[in-house]
Parts: C-alpha cells; structure tokens; sequence
C-alpha cells in the first residue's frame, strides 16, 4: 500500500528499525543523501528515495541516541522495501537491567554477538538446505530481532545470518544471504544475535535488554584481515561492560 500511494518516481524505500529492538524508528533521525534526489519520510519508519539517477543510493543517517550510518543500497524502483538497522548509541536511554558492551575495534568493523541461552533456544521446523533461500524455525517470546546464530549440537562454532523484512505472524523467513550448508531439525540450535559497527575512532557499543543469568559468556565475531575472528567473553548483568582494555582487538 505504501508504494502503490506513491505517485513519483520511486528510487527506493527502506525502513528504519531499531536494532536492539526490531522497532521502526522515525523521531530524532536525519537523513542526508549522497547520491542526490529527494529523500521523503513517513510516519512508522518509512524512508523513500525519490528521483535518484545513480544505480546506487548512498546516504548518511544520523541521531542523538543511534550510532551514525553512512550506506549504500541499490536502487530498484521500490520493488522491495529494505530494512536499515539503527545500532543504540551511548547516547540510547538505558533502562534498568539493560546490560552495555562497550570496547574497540578496526574501524568500520561489523562485529556480533549471541549468548547461549539454553531456555531462550529456538528450534527449525523444518530441514535447511544449503543454498536456500528460505528458513523455517519457531521464535520463542516473539523475539523481534533480523540477526540469528545458527550452529550444530556437535560442533562448537556455527554461522550467523540474517533475515529479510520479518513479518510477525510468519514461520518461513526470507535470507538476505543463503546458508553453506544443510541443517536437520534435531541436531540445530538457534539462537538471537545482535551486531553494531565501531565508528571512525574504532569504538563499538551494544546493549542487551536483559541477561539469562547475573554472569554470562558472551560470544563475537568479528572480520580482521578477510578472516572471521571468533571468540568468548564474560560479561555482567545490568553493568557497563568495558572491553577496551581487553587485547581481543588489539593488532597483533
């Protein structure tokens, strides 16, 4: 409905959600765009680029209390809406129990994580196929989150991957990347994940609304040289963690 009401020349439409929430974000954000045009927003989130002659739109996205995000997408006319992740600032209201990850980064790096909460795993319906471009599992509490960590019982590391566009009510959710390799039912865990970006100084920031326990092992990974890093580290409930002065970061 909303790109049908659009009587323009549609470039692209995106929507504004807030990371740690899954939420459409609209107050407090401005949007500058790189690539020229007209940039249009809605009320729920809704961002459209208007008259953009590039094959590409770049544009800044800026806000008090989110991480500021330079990116580009594709143009394709509005035949698909695309989510845009808002990641939470130090500048994002802190609400009691809410646990804060802070520490350093490459810059521009896309770092995430995921805790292993054996009551908070979510199971597949149905067997993955690598290469698919579909994935069927059950969201336990209706986890609003686009970022997962999928990995087999037997082995110790697995994948994450995200999904496009989640709808509420749906149990087949859409890849924005297929997987590299097949999945059973029985022998698959789940789990919710969240990533941020260190900004230009190399600092990043994450918050988790709440923790499974008062300690936990909170697991990342991050890109370094064109290989995945990954690895664990503790982390306390409702405090201020900081992990700049940890050397998992530092050059080597």
């Amino acid at each position: 409905m909303l790109l049908q009401e659009t009587k323009i020349q549609l470039s692209k439409a995106v929507l504004l959600r807030d990371a740690l929430t899954g939420e459409p974000v609209s107050s407090g954000i401005r949007i500058r765009s790189l690539s020229g045009g007209k940039i249009e927003k809605r009320s729920g989130g809704y961002v459209l680029f208007i008259n953009v002659t590039d094959p590409e739109i770049g544009f800044e996205v800026e806000s008090p209390v989110y991480q500021s995000r330079k990116i580009c997408l594709k143009t394709d006319q509005g035949a698909e809406l695309e989510d845009v992740l808002m990641y939470p600032s130090p500048g994002y209201p802190r609400r009691a129990g809410y646990t804060a990850v802070r520490g350093k980064a490459l810059p521009g790096s896309i770092l995430r994580f995921h805790i292993e909460d054996e009551k908070g795993i979510c199971r597949l319906f149905g067997g993955y196929k690598k290469g698919e471009e579909q994935i069927s599992f059950y969201i336990k509490n209706r986890i609003a989150g686009a970022l997962w960590y999928i990995r087999k019982k037997k082995e110790t590391s697995g994948a994450y991957f995200a999904l496009k566009n989640r709808e509420e009510d749906s149990e087949v959710y859409r890849l924005r990347e297929p997987l590299k390799q097949d999945y059973q039912i029985k022998d698959t865990v789940i789990y919710p994940a969240q990533e941020t970006v260190a900004d230009e100084n190399g600092e990043f920031y994450i918050l988790f609304q709440e923790l499974p326990q008062e300690k936990c092992l909170l697991y990342y990974s991050y890109e370094k040289a064109g290989e995945e890093k990954q690895g664990t580290i503790e982390i306390v409930q409702a405090k201020e963690n900081d992990l700049s002065k940890n050397c998992i970061w530092e050059e080597d």
